[in-house]
């Protein structure tokens, strides 16, 4: 499958989202906190609604913090 990326659209929608939302590889403690907060955030609004627009952004977040604390849970 060929996708075609569209940087000039790509590149801003990125930043605005990325202003909105930490919604990035996390690197620190802080980010790690600030990322859980989020997804309590959207998890009081999403619950476990599949059809929520936002629900797959529940699960981006959640894969995002799951990465992060199998990566420094100490051994």
């Amino acid at each position: 499958m060929n996708v075609v990326l569209d940087v000039e659209k790509m590149v801003p929608a990125w930043l605005t989202l990325k202003s909105l939302a930490p919604v990035a590889h996390i690197e620190s403690e802080a980010d790690y906190e600030r990322a859980t907060a989020f997804l309590n955030e959207l998890l009081d609004e999403v619950r476990d609604d599949a059809e929520h627009p936002l629900y797959s952004l529940v699960a981006v977040v959640g894969d995002l913090i799951e990465a992060y604390e199998v990566e420094h849970e100490p051994r």
